[in-house]
């Protein structure tokens, strides 16, 4: 069968608990997780890699098609590498942790980096754009560097060379302190001869001055011809000398075009936006992480309900139970609840299923507020009995269940009282001897009773208890005498027997003839009796009574063990007028029975605010 909106509402409200303390859990591991996490904080830097001009530029000094893509790409695995971080590693002094990533669409690289100490995140990053920049300086720069590198070295030898020459130039003249003098010789005895010339055009040659002119030129001739030999070693040196420096001023120029060219390298890397130490850490995200655990919580406790109700083998709603049992649902019960709150929530947090005996009592009919719709509950009960048989004037019925804590005690005493507020004569007999609670209920002796009247040992109508005898008991005698109809409600109560003795009793002739004596004195006779799949009992009175009524408590009993106690009966030729659905929370009940609860809250609320 199909679920419709409504069903899974119902269902929703009939586990809610367990939604809640699913989605409680849940929240409160997130909460716990969360809060046991590390801070992490998180810096982000922003680089722009592009070569000046883009592409075309690329492409003209690279001389290869440029692919923007693959170089992002390239330069992504590049940061990556192992190599990469231990230089940033290096440069920070400690190992360094960082990630990058190429912004989509754009030249620009995302670099981020993760640590407990916000300092030390915008360190990495920091630093990591910082070794970028300065690789892929250097990378670039390689050939330049490396010819600068090369020019300088070969100046420097050079200029070794120049300065080497120039000592030995320097010793030699020390060495040969007339060397070099030729061509002021030369000059000399040039100017020499021109004023020997001048004299004679004046002076006879054996003048004193023209003689003493010949001998200086004389002179000079002798020191002249002796020079050649020295100044063509000095000529050599001051040719090498003259070579190198010719060569040191090339190379001088050269160092000073490569420092240039070197400079003028375009810049790839630049440094977009710097990070600086983060105020708050990014992770743990406490409002994610909350509102994650609320929802998953949510999530799993909804889970969770359904799994239960799916491996839930007790039926709650009356379509389930009238196709199981192909009997009707004569009434539903909602849950009414024990007036003390305690034993409310006692008995819902520990799944208690019994209630304590002051408990009880606060359930039965007398005790309720004169406009508790519960009363009518309990007509409407009667008046689906008796459309069975309209004819029928006085009925024996018995009141029993598929198991134990089904509330078929408190169904068969509130039918009772029920029907004697309705001006009906009712008896209501204690049929469980196995397990007899109505006299603690209504504070009655046990004995003599159900078994005495049974076995004639007593007369029945000596073991009939009133409202004389509830005047001595222990139940509330304002609200009980203050009920009306109460004087025709009359209790035969029951004692512990042997399971021996109940069984030859309730078999022999004597119970139909009991049944038929007391039947014709009043208009319902009631047997509460034990539960059916426990006891042999309930199935052995209900064959002499007009009719059983099988009590079912919502959501307890497995479906099976509905059907197997309605086959007992049928099997013993029982006449099962039908069931009533018990303890109905709100949760599962239809819309047809939503209004019991209305009117239930108002009358609760106007007491309180009496």
């Amino acid at each position: 069968m199909d679920l419709t909106l409504l069903d899974h509402w119902r269902i929703i409200k009939r586990r809610r608990w367990i939604i809640i303390a699913v989605a409680c859990l849940i929240m409160t591991g997130s909460f716990i997780y969360t809060q046991l996490q590390v801070p992490l904080y998180k810096a982000e830097g922003m680089v722009k890699y592009e070569p000046p001009g883009g592409a075309a530029a690329a492409v003209n000094q690279a001389y290869y098609y440029y692919d923007p893509v693959a170089v992002m790409k390239t330069q992504i695995r590049m940061l990556s590498s192992r190599d990469f971080v231990e230089l940033v590693s290096k440069k920070l002094g400690k190992p360094a942790s960082f990630s990058a990533q190429d912004v989509k669409e754009t030249s620009l690289i995302a670099i981020s980096a993760v640590s407990r100490n916000p300092k030390n995140a915008a360190d990495a990053v920091n630093a990591a754009m910082d070794v970028y920049a300065e690789k892929d300086m250097e990378e670039r720069s390689k050939t330049a560097r490396k010819t600068l590198g090369d020019v300088s070295k070969r100046r420097g030898e050079v200029e070794y060379s120049l300065n080497q020459l120039e000592e030995v130039r320097k010793e030699y003249l020390q060495t040969h302190p007339g060397t070099g003098m030729s061509g002021a010789l030369a000059a000399s005895l040039l100017d020499l001869d021109g004023r020997r010339r001048e004299l004679l055009k004046r002076f006879t040659p054996e003048h004193p001055e023209v003689v003493a002119l010949e001998q200086r030129i004389k002179s000079v001739q002798a020191r002249l011809s002796q020079m050649p030999g020295a100044d063509l070693e000095l000529e050599r040196l001051n040719r090498d000398i003259r070579v190198n420096e010719e060569l040191y001023i090339a190379l001088s120029k050269q160092v000073e075009e490569n420092k240039i060219a070197l400079a003028s390298i375009p810049i790839y890397v630049t440094a977009v936006s710097r990070p600086s130490a983060p105020a708050a850490p990014f992770y743990p995200r406490k409002g994610m992480n909350y509102l994650m655990g609320c929802l998953f919580g949510l999530l799993l406790g909804l889970l969770a309900a359904f799994m239960v109700e799916g491996m839930d083998v007790s039926i709650s709603t009356i379509e389930e139970i009238e196709k199981i049992v192909e009997k009707p649902v004569l009434a539903v019960i909602p849950h009414l609840g024990a007036k003390m709150r305690w034993e409310n929530l006692k008995n819902s947090l520990f799944r208690k299923e019994r209630h304590s005996l002051e408990a009880f009592r606060s359930m039965l009919l007398f005790q309720q507020s004169a406009k508790s719709p519960s009363i009518e509950l309990y007509h409407s009960l009667r008046s689906a009995i008796k459309s069975q048989d309209p004819d029928r004037q006085n009925w024996a019925l018995a009141f029993t269940s598929t198991g134990v804590a089904e509330g078929k005690t408190l169904t068969a005493i509130n039918f009772s009282l029920a029907a004697a507020h309705a001006g009906l004569k009712v008896l209501l007999i204690g049929a469980d001897i196995r397990r007899p609670v109505i006299y603690r209920i209504f504070g009655l002796p046990s004995q003599p009773g159900f078994l005495e009247a049974l076995t004639g040992a007593v007369d029945w109508r000596e073991t009939v208890r009133g409202t004389v005898d509830f005047l001595m008991g222990e139940v509330d005698l304002d609200n009980l005498l203050s009920f009306p109809g109460i004087d025709n409600f009359k209790v035969i109560t029951g004692c512990n027997a042997s399971s021996a003795d109940i069984v030859n009793l309730l078999s022999s002739q004597l119970l139909p003839k009991f049944i038929e004596g007391v039947r014709s004195q009043f208009d319902f006779v009631v047997f509460d009796c034990p539960p059916v799949l426990l006891f042999v009992d309930a199935v052995m009175v209900a064959a002499h009574t007009d009719g059983a009524v099988l009590v079912y408590k919502s959501g307890k009993m497995a479906r099976q063990a509905l059907k197997r106690a309605n086959d007992q009966l049928v099997g013993a030729n029982v006449k099962t007028l039908g069931l009533v659905l018990n303890d109905m929370q709100s949760s599962g009940m239809g819309a047809e029975y939503s209004y019991y609860y209305g009117y239930s809250h108002y009358d609760r609320q106007e007491e309180t605010e009496a």
